[in-house]
């Protein structure tokens, strides 16, 4: 009890020097209590109830009305209206909640039989009445409901939309408190039950509750446009109808009077004169439309107006009212029969900004809502409470969005692969929940078809005006060749630092490995005076276990890497190839780069090529690895410098693969346009008659075959093997096509007689 109580004494004593301190840094810092600034509205003195906190004078009630008129009979108003109404009001979804969490059934199913019976005025429930409250705060800014209980107080009546502005804002005197208020028949003001009526006011401005109206500026361009539409329509009647001009001849009248009247003097002569000027409008004046006239020659009929009259141009006038009106009711111009031209994106950020404002008033009618339903709920007794929730508008396309969706789980795919999240982390934020199996390993030989789908559109490479064309490359001819020749010094770069990579790691792994066991020492003695050092079948067998053990323990990963680093190199070089070799036969023509059997054969050449580079690279590891314990000593550092300085690590390796690689890809696209064309039958070898030319291929110069039929070339074994084109792989050793340059000429319909020999 002693140590309970030494801790309360020590707690208070806490507790209380908190108090002093932040009491003395109150007083050091001079704070005060209360407001204190005031409103615009509020007034020092005040000798009345109440403070009234006045409504703006573009605000106030006439000024509702009119806008109320001007939103019902405008076109433009009217359509606005419409719109938004069915754009705001496209469903909803009511819960109804414990103060745990769970869901209230019991309190749901009350609330959805008060939502069929409430807003009883407008006779479609809670529906309709949402559309009352949604046009209420279009047009007014704001929007007001009011929640009517029986007498037992234990249940609800109706739900009454109110017009805001019908009800005003006031301060109490006394209590500084701010009311709502309705003014009554008899001139006082009702103060309202703010548990029971909601005020909820859209875009406020400093001091002022009542809220601001979106469409405000209509009443200052619908005015205008009255204006001009009458101006029009006044010059439409002066300008737009011939009418009849009749002059008089005054001299003609004058000679025609009567002597007796001029006798008379002046005044007799112009009371004349007038009565016959009064006489010849009367009679024009009664004349219908198809009646024919006569008329003596002092008087001159002409006609004015009609086409032959010119007035101003009023479209351009037109325009800018019609601006100034999708601007005041905050539309899209589209939504209101203006096609006014605009890129995608462009159009995609408008409907956003105006989703963006439509949501914004629908939840501020979801907060009156539920607050209405809530009080139903507590006059129930539940201390549940209600969630509604609208419907969501669209703002985005929705292959765009799946577009999205699949960047997002790929990166949550390599953040589980890399180690950084585990696999219940990525899965609760891809589909919400914790993985229901463990993730899968990624299938080694994957579809060509799926790996280039990725981007549906034609991918071109983005070079400088610096980047270097490969000088193999750009001695061949075509005009694909300059884009290919700065691809594949790209391609060699990549290479290379993939060869230093795998070098690297398979020095660490020597490291790692230390000297070889004693039995594969022996083996190594035994052969250390032996000259025969040829090939893979002069190394104890012994000796490469040891090393495909320990060092090339990854052969699936390595050709992966490299599946993975070539395609993506000999996919651009053959697209480029496909593109501007079908052009050449018609310009009209396009080459499909997404064609199934396109890819297929890009992707098949892949995995032979790497398969074969990563096959290469191992007997190089081995064999230089041999050497090293060959010469006696073996130890990890010369081993190291042996790899590092093995040619299959060089840049001229990596050089030699970018050039097979990207100029045998180019060709398999030219072969595969020239049979989407249509229009080639046949090809004839071309060998590229240079000093480096290979034998069977300088032989090869001139075969001729159909486009679907192979060329025979003799390989280094003198054996003859299959080719399609220069560079295919498909049946072909690589010494029939590293580094080869030669290429096939095409033979168009109509030439049938090249096939046969003929020139």
């Amino acid at each position: 009890m002693r140590l309970i109580d030494g801790f309360k004494a020590w707690r208070a004593e806490r507790q209380f020097k908190k108090f002093t301190r932040n009491l003395s840094h109150s007083i050091n810092s001079c704070l005060e209590s209360g407001r204190q600034t005031h409103e615009k509205w509020e007034k020092q003195f005040s000798w009345y109830e109440g403070i009234m906190i006045n409504r703006n004078e573009f605000r106030n009630k006439d000024v509702m009305e009119s806008l109320k008129i001007i939103r019902d009979l405008n076109p433009d108003a009217s359509m606005a209206i419409w719109n938004f109404l069915r754009l705001s009001n496209n469903g909803h979804e009511l819960e109804c909640q414990k103060p745990t969490g769970s869901n209230d059934k019991q309190g749901l199913d009350y609330i959805n039989g008060l939502a069929k019976r409430v807003g009883a005025l407008y006779g479609g429930g809670v529906d309709q009445l949402i559309n009352v409250l949604n046009l209420t705060g279009f047009t007014q800014g704001a929007i007001c409901l009011e929640v009517e209980l029986n007498e037992g107080l234990n249940d609800v009546v109706d739900f009454h939309a109110v017009d805001p502005s019908t009800v005003d804002f006031r301060k109490d005197k006394e209590t500084g408190e701010v009311q709502l208020v309705q003014k009554q028949s008899d001139g006082t003001y009702k103060v309202l039950n703010r548990e029971q009526v909601f005020y909820l006011p859209f875009d406020p401005d400093i001091g002022d509750p009542y809220g601001r109206s979106p469409i405000l500026p209509l009443l200052q361009i619908v005015f205008f446009q009255v204006e001009v539409l009458k101006d029009l329509k006044a010059v439409a009647h002066n300008q737009g109808h011939a009418r009849l001009d009749i002059s008089i001849a005054e001299e003609a009248i004058i000679k025609n009077i009567p002597q007796e009247i001029k006798v008379k003097g002046t005044q007799a002569i112009a009371e004349y004169a007038n009565t016959f000027v009064q006489s010849i409008q009367k009679q024009f004046s009664q004349m219908k439309a198809d009646d024919n006239f006569f008329h003596p020659d002092f008087i001159k009929v002409d006609m004015v107006g009609g086409t032959a009259g010119k007035s101003m141009d009023a479209k351009a006038l037109i325009n800018i009212i019609n601006q100034q009106l999708v601007s005041a009711l905050k539309q899209l111009p589209i939504l209101l029969g203006r096609n006014e031209g605009t890129t995608e994106t462009h159009g995609t950020v408008q409907w956003q900004i105006y989703v963006a404002g439509i949501e914004s008033i629908q939840r501020g009618v979801k907060r009156v809502i539920e607050r209405a339903y809530n009080v139903a709920l507590q006059v129930q007794g539940r201390q549940s409470k209600a969630r509604l929730t609208f419907n969501k508008l669209r703002t985005t396309d929705r292959f765009q969005d799946a577009q999205a969706e699949q960047i997002e789980t790929n990166i949550w795919i390599a953040r589980v692969q890399q180690g950084w999240a585990d696999n219940n982390e990525a899965a609760n934020e891809v589909v919400g929940h914790d993985a229901v199996a463990e993730p899968q390993a990624p299938i080694s030989t994957s579809s060509a078809i799926a790996r280039s789908r990725r981007v549906q559109v034609k991918r071109q490479p983005k070079t400088r005006a610096d980047d270097a064309e490969d000088e193999y490359v750009r001695e061949m001819q075509g005009d694909w060749v300059p884009e290919v020749a700065i691809l594949t010094t790209k391609a060699a770069d990549d290479f290379y630092n993939l060869l230093q990579n795998q070098v690297e790691t398979y020095i660490s792994r020597l490291e790692e490995a230390d000297t070889p066991p004693t039995r594969v020492l022996v083996d190594i003695h035994r052969f250390m005076y032996s000259n025969n050092r040829k090939d893979l079948s002069d190394i104890p067998k012994s000796f490469i276990d040891w090393i495909k053990s320990n060092i090339l323990t990854d052969e699936g990963e390595q050709l992966e890497l490299w599946d993975a680093a070539g395609f993506d190199w000999i996919e651009q070089s053959a697209k480029i190839a496909g593109m501007y070799n079908i052009m050449e036969i018609d310009t009209e023509l396009v080459f499909d780069d997404t064609n199934d059997d396109f890819l297929r054969s890009l992707s098949d050449r892949s995995r032979r090529d790497v398969e074969l580079i990563q096959g290469v690279t191992d007997e190089r590891v081995i064999m230089a690895l041999w050497d090293v314990a060959f010469e006696g000593q073996y130890n990890i550092t010369k081993a190291a410098n042996a790899l590092r300085e093995d040619f299959a690590f060089s840049k001229g390796r990596a050089r030699t693969i970018a050039r097979t690689e990207m100029v045998g890809a180019a060709r398999t696209g030219q072969w595969h346009s020239d049979k989407q064309s249509g229009m080639v039958i046949g090809k004839i070898w071309r060998s590229a008659q240079q000093d480096r030319t290979r034998d069977g291929h300088r032989e090869a110069d001139g075969q001729r075959k159909t486009l679907d039929e192979p060329f025979y070339v003799q390989n280094a074994n003198e054996e003859f093997e299959p080719l399609m084109y220069p560079g295919d792989s498909s049946k072909a050793s690589a010494d029939n096509v590293i580094n080869c340059r030669c290429w096939y000429k095409r033979i168009l319909e109509g030439e049938e007689h090249l096939l046969e020999g003929g020139e």
